[in-house]
């Protein structure tokens, strides 16, 4: 699968036709070859895995896990219960942060949706959350390794920081699910559902540890950038800060009589704070630059005009659907949010486009899109939201800048910045003694 033609579509309505022939242009054919490159699984799970990879004879473990995470992520009780459990973590993070003078924002940031992040899916057992093993560390050290590690030559020898990663964290999810007891271990839908699936399987303890050394890619890997792209984009544009900020009051916040109390309500941004939703896609459309990949399974006349043939591998890449003039306008290299609310009467005919949504494709497409998209989303406003509302970000030495990203791992699609951003917290001008909270009803 890794040799041969490669087609490469960069057109809306052909990806839109890839979408349309997800049983002979598939993407799981990618998780059997890939999958034990990543995590190191033994030969034994791959086999389980490859068994029936695309459903032709009923469930397949591939898809069983894919079906029921979809729908774990899905249900609006299990995304506020995972995005409630990660800002009441965050919550001591942010209280600690106003007293700080100067930190690296990325850095931060990584340092605490690391644990908050994992700890809301895995519960209080979570080990990235146990610092005696610097489990969040090693994270990252397996992250910066990945592209060697899936070639798969000597990685003891060519990634021996990313492999002995890879190693501690197998271990020790391997102790961690050893110890998970359905209907009493507390945890999300999600990480309940991926462990009877392993047990019904007979994916062992050691292998279950390594599985979820992949899953915490997708945990991790493209929400911290996203996040920290997300602030950098809002703090550096004032107007844009203070049009947020009036409209998280008008919509979202609630403050207690005695003035005590302010609440964040944090079900409200989806539905009601359109502008900070635009520039989460906006972010998303500078910044997801990853590629969709597919495997052509059988010959298929594409589009009725497009001969692909068996064997062959298709490639999506985000960066040249989210700079395509003819989808988004003349301003294609321009950051504006508004491309993704209504038109202004006024932005008509300027050489501007609204929102493209087949030329628009972060989390992916067809029957491969990202299930965690719901969690992100209300993860990276509510964080987004918490932060204008109670601080200010200056930069610490010079002029604030938004930082080129640097490409690390083929599994991100949200790359991190090339350089972090130095940056001062102020505490904005607020009665002494006031409590911020968050809420989700």
């Amino acid at each position: 699968m890794l040799t041969g033609k490669i087609y490469v579509i960069t057109s809306p309505e052909l990806v839109n036709a890839v979408n349309r022939n997800s049983r002979v242009l598939a993407f799981n054919p990618f998780i059997a070859q890939l999958g034990k490159r990543i995590t190191g699984h033994d030969e034994a799970t791959s086999q389980i895995v490859q068994h029936n990879l695309n459903g032709e004879q009923g469930p397949g473990y591939v898809t069983e896990i894919h079906d029921k995470t979809v729908a774990a992520l899905a249900d609006n009780n299990n995304i506020e219960q995972i995005t409630s459990a990660m800002l009441e973590r965050i919550q001591t993070y942010l209280d600690q942060a106003k007293q700080k003078t100067d930190f690296d924002l990325f850095a931060w940031l990584r340092h605490a949706m690391t644990r908050c992040s994992t700890t809301a899916i895995y519960g209080p057992e979570n080990p990235l959350a146990k610092d005696r093993e610097n489990l969040a560390a090693a994270f990252w050290n397996f992250d910066e390794s990945l592209n060697i590690l899936i070639v798969n030559v000597l990685p003891s020898i060519l990634a021996p920081a990313g492999n002995r990663a890879r190693t501690q964290l197998g271990a020790a999810f391997q102790k961690y699910f050893q110890h998970y007891v359905p209907g009493q271990s507390v945890s999300s839908a999600m990480a309940l559902k991926r462990h009877l699936i392993n047990t019904e399987y007979g994916i062992t303890p050691w292998n279950a540890g390594r599985l979820e050394v992949g899953v915490l890619l997708g945990i991790l890997a493209n929400i911290i950038p996203t996040i920290f792209y997300t602030l950098i984009y809002i703090y550096y544009d004032q107007h844009l800060l203070r049009r947020i900020r009036d409209e998280l009051e008008a919509t979202s916040v609630k403050s207690d009589p005695d003035g005590r109390t302010r609440t964040l309500r944090v079900v409200t941004l989806r539905e009601k704070c359109h502008l900070l939703h635009a520039t989460f896609k906006e972010v998303l459309r500078h910044h997801a630059l990853g590629s969709s990949v597919r495997y052509v399974r059988e010959d298929i006349l594409l589009d009725g005009r497009y001969l692909l043939r068996k064997g062959m591998v298709v490639q999506m890449p985000m960066a040249v659907l989210h700079s395509d003039r003819g989808a988004w306008g003349e301003d294609v290299n321009t950051f504006r949010p508004e491309r993704f609310l209504q038109p202004h009467p006024d932005d008509v005919g300027k050489g501007s486009r609204q929102a493209s949504a087949s030329a628009f494709r972060p989390f992916g497409g067809g029957t491969s899109l990202c299930p965690g998209r719901h969690v992100a989303t209300l993860e990276t406003m509510a964080l987004a939201a918490m932060m204008v509302l109670r601080f200010d970000l200056e930069p610490a030495d010079g002029n604030l800048s938004i930082p080129a990203p640097k490409q690390e791992s083929l599994a991100t699609n949200v790359f991190p910045p090339g350089k972090d951003v130095r940056v001062r917290v102020l505490r904005r001008d607020e009665p002494d003694g006031l409590q911020w909270k968050f809420s989700m009803d």
